[in-house]
């Protein structure tokens, strides 16, 4: 079945406002961003699906570096004072790969639907999701638990702190760390460079770090350079 991530918010503005802006190009823009240097991320094939004027909009994804076709749907519905928007993002794969790539596409939707509904009702231009200034140079998935460390890269801030897989990430710089939201508060804050305490659980021990924080994207060409940035496994090590 593979993972899915569904979201669903209503916004102050009419369903044929909300359906521009995802079919409009500049519409896309005004929500979505410019987004990142292309060089930084692996090459994205995308075809057209479903389109229903002010009802529906689909489309099919392929991800350079990951094998097969994700779907992502998004459908109006018009309700009493605006729209209610429901995105569906299906048929990610089950390989580690991409329960990575679904973690990160999910909270990415997350702060991009929060701009979507900034611009259908303010007319701002928030471009809050892919401004990051600096990186952890380490990969991590939500666990019951908080933030456990998947792989991290040779060279890098999780590196020199000490981090290894397996670890829980509890604080960074001071700040309590639950999930990936709070290490992204953090990176967008910080610039490279900037040297920062991790502490961590490893073992029912709490164990502490120093290192200056990498740059966001470290670890192109080591890692799969799209969204998530996770590293290719046959590459990665610690």
């Amino acid at each position: 079945m593979g993972i899915t991530y569904e979201r669903t918010i209503e916004v102050a503005a009419p369903a044929t406002r909300a359906w521009e802006a995802f079919v409009d190009e500049r519409g896309r823009e005004a929500w979505m961003g410019a987004g990142p240097p292309e060089d930084v991320f692996e090459r994205v094939e995308v075809k057209l699906g479903l389109v229903e004027r002010n009802r529906l909009v689909s489309w099919s994804q392929r991800q350079e570096g990951l094998d097969g076709w994700y779907e992502t749907s998004a459908r109006f519905e018009e309700v009493e004072g605006g729209t209610r928007i429901t995105l569906v993002r299906g048929g990610f794969g089950e390989t580690e790969d991409w329960v990575h790539y679904a973690a990160s596409t999910s909270r990415g939707w997350d702060e991009m639907l929060a701009d979507l509904a900034l611009y259908l009702e303010t007319g701002v231009h928030g471009a809050r999701h892919f401004p990051f200034r600096s990186g952890i140079g380490a990969t991590t998935l939500g666990s019951a638990a908080g933030l456990r460390i998947t792989h991290v890269v040779p060279g890098g801030f999780a590196d020199g702190a000490g981090l290894r897989a397996g670890d829980l990430l509890i604080r960074l710089g001071g700040a309590t760390i639950l999930d990936i939201s709070d290490v992204a508060v953090l990176v967008r804050e910080h610039a490279p460079g900037t040297e920062l305490e991790a502490e961590y659980v490893r073992g029912g021990e709490i164990l502490r770090g120093r290192a200056a924080l990498s740059e966001w994207h470290f670890g192109t060409g080591v890692y799969v350079g799209h969204p998530g940035g996770y590293p290719k496994p046959k590459l990665a090590s610690r």
